[in-house]
């Protein structure tokens, strides 16, 4: 949907420009100069056969013809690209690169001109497309070039910026518009990096029902290893839009960063993961829907994963969740609105992760869920009740014992977050300090103390400098008017929040990337910002 129907007023940058690549520590970042630069034009192009040479003034026509032997075209335009030829003895066919290598290389950038290039597949069957350095797949100038489906395997070095990836029908291999994976540890994928990319079923769906988003919504992104392996890692996407989608975007692959995209209007998830080095910062998700397919909403959820053989719990470790902004509802023309749990994880084993900056706005008992988890924090965060559902619960930042298959949470803090409720299992196990709770009906606080219950509803002070503040959000932030669907979670002056936190083991910037200044605030936002 292109047209809401109130504004929404945050103060944070919604609108993303167009971004220079972010990757993860370790893995390669894609040029921003190249070897030679190539053009394909599918309207006005023409094959290799017909003349076709690449040129700005003579372009291709065929994207598929990059990697693989299609009609007008002898052989992969791509240098490192495998297809079936005679050996050099000229005694029997193999598949691999050849002597007829086409001209474009490793360190080229191709263009592509306004049009559909249909159902594009980088890989091949039991073989790996691997680049000494990137290739790099691109808009042109001013161009609009659409893929059906994008689906990258046992590939090595490539980026795609600009493009958009759009269809109502399944892909070759998945109803995801872009799937990114191995073939084992001897075909891995790595290295796979995606900029400013536009990924929906279609531009408009504001006149589906349910049935249809069943029937024709396709998932956005999906990057999956092999159980349990490295063998495809090594994955980025930034400065992306994500929309009109079932699921947004699952990440089950190792060295993975996901960072200033925006999911809206999705029907199931906006983000599933299952993985370890994942960093997923200062993403918007907003605008989920009830499709009637009967998933459970979640904004952020880790999930089980795929299990290596003979294991049977999925322990990930190291996890950045940083300076995101959920909001279940901005649209006030959305249809089939329902609740949208916030971050979450209720299965597996989460060790070393690190929830911090992060703004939920929601209907749902959960915002920031977790169990099973271990040496972790969880601060200055800010979660907020918008009420508008009616729901008998707010959404609580949550600290559980365990997960489905998993063992009590341990040596985890929880810090200088602001929210309706904030509950822990366990004080024992679980550091709770610093903490702001708004006064709403019902428990503020609760957790438990020497095995019993402790619940705490009256504004005062609890625990380590906890404090349940007497105003609701209307009392913390500039502008908080669910009614009409406009929020400015900054902090107001005179805000129980403000210099209620502490510098201990807190995010030195806020949401924004502003300086905290000693003594900190609770919640999201650095005060004044």
């Amino acid at each position: 949907m292109k047209t809401l129907g109130c504004t929404v007023i945050l103060l944070l940058s919604y609108v993303f420009p167009a971004v220079a690549a972010q990757v993860y520590n370790g893995c390669a970042e894609p040029p921003a100069t190249f070897r030679s630069v190539w053009y394909i034009d599918p309207v006005n192009g023409k094959t290799a056969a017909a003349g076709g040479n690449g040129s700005q003034a003579h372009p291709w026509n065929s994207l598929s013809a990059v990697t693989n032997a299609v009609t007008g075209y002898s052989y992969p335009l791509l240098s490192t690209a495998p297809y079936r030829h005679l050996n050099a003895a000229g005694t029997a066919y193999v598949f691999a690169t050849g002597s007829g290598a086409g001209p474009i290389k490793p360190g080229d950038e191709i263009l592509l001109m306004s049009g559909n290039y249909g159902d594009i597949v980088i890989g091949a069957n039991e073989s790996e497309l691997s680049n000494t350095a990137f290739v790099t797949v691109a808009a042109a100038p001013g161009q609009t070039p659409v893929l059906t489906s994008l689906f990258v395997y046992s590939a090595a070095m490539w980026a795609f910026d600009g493009l958009k990836v759009q269809s109502l029908s399944p892909g070759l291999y998945s109803k995801a518009l872009i799937e990114i994976k191995d073939q084992g540890a001897s075909y891995p994928t790595s290295n796979i990096v995606f900029e400013n990319m536009t990924i929906s079923s279609q531009d408009d769906v504001s006149g589906w029902t349910q049935a249809q988003w069943v029937a024709d919504g396709r998932n956005g992104f999906v990057a999956a290893s092999t159980a349990g392996g490295p063998d495809t890692k090594c994955i980025s996407v930034s400065g992306s839009h994500i929309t009109n989608v079932t699921f947004g975007a699952a990440f089950l692959a190792n060295s993975l960063v996901f960072s200033g995209n925006e999911i809206d209007h999705f029907g199931d998830d906006g983000i599933d993961y299952g993985a370890s080095d994942l960093s997923i910062t200062k993403n918007y998700i907003h605008d989920n829907l009830n499709i009637g397919d009967g998933n459970h909403e979640d904004a952020m959820q880790g999930i089980i994963g795929p299990l290596p053989a003979g294991v049977t719990v999925n322990n990930y470790e190291y996890i950045l969740i940083d300076s995101n902004t959920i909001i279940r509802q901005t649209d006030s023309n959305l249809q089939f609105p329902t609740y949208l749990q916030g971050i979450d994880a209720f299965d597996e084993e989460w060790t070393a992760v690190t929830v911090t900056n992060n703004v939920v706005i929601t209907s749902a008992c959960w915002g920031i869920a977790y169990s099973s988890i271990h040496s972790s924090m969880i601060a200055n965060n800010t979660v907020v009740n918008d009420g508008i559902l009616g729901l008998n619960c707010s959404p609580a930042i949550s600290v559980s014992d365990k997960t489905h298959e998993g063992n009590s949470s341990t040596s985890t803090t929880v810090r200088n977050n602001l929210a309706n409720v904030i509950e822990i299992d366990n004080l024992d196990t679980v550091e709770a300090d610093h903490n702001v709770g708004m006064a709403t009906a019902g428990p503020v606080f609760f957790w438990y103390v020497n095995g019993v219950t402790q619940y705490y509803s009256a504004p005062g002070t609890y625990g380590t400098a906890n404090i349940i503040a007497a105003g609701g959000p209307e009392s913390e932030f500039v502008d908080f008017a669910p009614s009409t669907l406009t929020y400015n979670m900054k902090l107001k002056a005179g805000a129980a929040a403000i210099k209620a936190g502490t510098a201990t083991g807190a995010p030195t910037v806020d949401i924004l990337g502003t300086a905290r200044t000693v003594p900190y605030s609770a919640g999201a936002y650095a005060y004044p910002n």
